[in-house]
């Protein structure tokens, strides 16, 4: 491309500096205007971004081609650089179109336009140095689209949990109502079980099927309390759980001191459903009820490169290979059915995951797989 200086409007051949051929090398627009806004040099870079090669811009005013440049809001700060002003910085905030250059898709390119004082051949001229932050621009563009989205996103969510516990808490206040009614007709059933059973004769069969209601009767009151004991479960926030109290209570309330704790837990806090606590007590329940002669459990923590693992393990009968997965099943063991499944969906909530790896005939070991985030050490 040809940037010769002709002489045009009275530009003469001699202000014409060969050395600003290297502006072409550069990937930034770059152009040189005197006083009277005469182009002096117009590089490649211009040439293609605004389809107009130096030949036909060179010795021309540059207002005439780019009548934005004609407005005060550039004239009286580009006039300063001439008369031994400080150069004129034009942000693409507010200006973003310093020199017009159409994109393929029809937009501007977003520009960072400067004109920089600098001396030629004892005349003060200006440079001009226009940066192509269209990319940089588009992604902040994108940024703030992407950040209003996520915001919408985050007040519907929001929107929607507080719907859900608004929802969840008059699904607990029914569900206790009826809780109650129905405890209310178990007690009266009970009472007329016992009734009816002082009135029959002692071994008769008809006392043996009073018998069994009584029992279906108990299972069903045993199920109301659980229903009492989970109705909260996930309705409120998780909390930093203080393991050792934990397993230091729920083991007196399960053995009452009738089994040796052996305790060599670190100070650990795990962050889970604040009915936690609930899974530690269903733990050592499992180990009263199925392990049969347990006299010693044990209670620890191992770090590893992954999740850190809470174990609960006891020297009672252990759990068959078989059995080992379908403990965690609903309705699977002989009393409720309910209390493992519902320990691994307590820990779902926050991410936990729990295992049985004991050896049958020797013992259960518990794993409970606490995530890197989920837990912390204190020292």
């Amino acid at each position: 491309m040809s940037t010769d200086v002709r002489p045009v409007r009275g530009v003469p051949p001699k202000e014409r500096n060969p050395a600003w051929d290297l502006f072409d090398l550069l990937p930034a627009g770059i152009a040189v205007i005197d006083s009277r806004y005469t182009v002096l040099y117009w590089n490649a870079c211009l040439a293609q971004w605004t389809g107009i090669p130096g030949e036909t811009i060179v010795g021309s005013d540059i207002r005439k081609r780019f009548a934005n440049l004609a407005s005060p809001v550039y004239t009286s700060r580009i006039d300063q650089v001439f008369t031994g002003g400080p150069a004129a910085v034009f942000s693409s905030q507010f200006h973003p179109h310093f020199i017009p250059a159409p994109l393929p898709n029809g937009e501007l390119l977003a520009e960072h336009a400067s004109v920089i004082p600098f001396d030629g051949n004892g005349e003060r001229l200006g440079l001009v140095v226009i940066e192509d932050i269209h990319d940089l621009t588009s992604q902040v563009k994108m940024y703030r689209a992407t950040r209003r989205l996520a915001d919408e996103e985050i007040a519907e969510r929001k929107a929607a949990q507080e719907a859900l516990r608004a929802a969840n808490a008059k699904l607990n206040l029914l569900s206790s109502i009826t809780r109650h009614d129905i405890l209310n007709q178990v007690t009266a059933i009970t009472s007329y079980l016992f009734l009816l059973e002082q009135s029959l004769a002692p071994g008769s069969q008809q006392q043996e099927y009073v018998e069994k209601i009584s029992r279906q009767v108990g299972m069903v009151t045993r199920f109301l309390e659980i229903a009492r004991e989970y109705e909260r479960l996930g309705v409120s926030a998780p909390k930093w759980c203080d393991v050792r109290p934990i397993v230091e209570r729920s083991a007196a309330d399960v053995f009452s001191g009738s089994v040796q704790l052996e305790d060599t837990l670190p100070d650990i806090e795990v962050y889970a459903d604040q009915m936690f606590e609930k899974v530690i007590y269903n733990i050592f329940e499992n180990a009263k009820f199925h392990g049969e002669h347990v006299t010693r459990i044990r209670a620890g923590f191992i770090p590893t490169e992954g999740p850190g693992i809470l174990t609960i393990e006891d020297n009672g009968t252990g759990v068959p290979e078989e059995d080992k997965t379908r403990i965690f099943l609903k309705g699977v063991g002989s009393r409720t059915g309910l209390g493992l499944y519902l320990s691994k969906e307590i820990l779902s909530l926050t991410g936990l995951e729990i295992r049985e790896t004991g050896t049958p005939k020797k013992g259960a070991r518990f794993e409970i797989l606490v995530p890197q985030k989920m837990f912390r050490l204190r020292e």
